[in-house]
């Protein structure tokens, strides 16, 4: 097994448990954010707020002072961990569509059909040691052992392809716990919103009075948590449509690249007739164009 295998099935067999870790990483951070500042900070504005007969000033630590606040933090840090490792955020395979990765145009006079596609597995092979969990290697890999199997062109494409859209349903799977964290952040606020209109009806009694610095603290307790959840929420729904959007993109350049690249060349390279010049891929032919031009 390869030191890549290795890592992917470790990563696979305990991913909940890195989860796990992850959410008690953010919670000891955010934690200890509140201790040295927010909560210093908060305490002190209240208490000045207090003396003076007043509501405390709206500043940061005012607004994230409270327990529906932190849980809200401690989420939008965790699904932004899980996001990192789902999407792969320091691994982009675009840059691999801009080279001739496999070296087709170094393909000279091929003996036979054999030689040529033994020319691509090993270059596969460098691959997949330099390039840890290339989808696009992992779908080039499926189509040249289809046409070793059997040299169907067109089943090795459409084998490609189904590697792709399962890459995709996949991706979409293992971010279930993310799209609970997207829902589970606003209703987190909502309840701070119960809670905080709770406590200010009661003490109505000393509002009537004329101390409504009470339940000027209760409702900063509910409208605070509800604009600091639908804040995050709604920061997080852009960079999750953003990444699901850049992986959807990339995965269909993959395709593109498979069914108008890498299947044509190959199978006019292994057809090519022994003795005869080399097919030149697209962009040899724009080299040659330019050097008669």
């Amino acid at each position: 097994m390869t030191q890549h295998s290795f890592q992917r099935s470790i990563f696979e067999k305990y991913g909940l448990m890195f989860d796990c870790v992850g959410l008690i990483v953010c919670g000891v951070l955010i934690h200890l954010v509140y201790i040295f500042w927010i909560t210093p900070q908060a305490q002190e504005a209240v208490s000045t707020a207090e003396l003076l007969g007043d509501v405390p000033a709206r500043t940061l630590p005012i607004i994230l002072k409270d327990i529906e606040q932190q849980a809200c933090l401690t989420l939008t840090l965790w699904c932004l961990w899980l996001w990192v490792l789902r999407y792969r955020l320091f691994q982009n395979d675009g840059y691999l569509l801009e080279l001739d990765i496999l070296h087709l145009d170094k393909v000279a006079e091929q003996d036979s059909k054999v030689s040529t596609i033994d020319f691509v597995e090993e270059r596969l092979a460098q691959l997949r040691a330099s390039l840890k969990d290339s989808q696009l290697i992992n779908a080039i890999d499926l189509a040249v052992r289809r046409i070793r199997l059997n040299g169907n062109f067109q089943e090795a494409n459409d084998i490609a392809m189904e590697a792709c859209d399962l890459h995709l349903e996949l991706l979409n799977s293992k971010l279930s716990i993310s799209r609970y964290i997207l829902w589970a952040i606003p209703s987190i606020g909502f309840l701070g919103t119960v809670r905080g209109i709770s406590q200010a009806l009661s003490k109505a009694n000393e509002a009537m009075a004329g101390d409504i610095s009470g339940v000027g603290a209760s409702l900063g307790v509910a409208f605070n948590s509800t604009w600091v959840a639908l804040f995050l929420s709604l920061i997080l729904m852009l960079i999750s449509n953003s990444l699901h959007g850049r992986e959807e993109r990339l995965v269909a350049q993959f395709k593109s690249f498979v069914s108008s690249t890498f299947i044509p060349v190959l199978s006019l390279r292994m057809n090519q007739p022994v003795g005869s010049e080399p097919v030149k891929t697209s962009e040899e032919f724009d080299e040659h164009k330019d050097s008669k031009g």
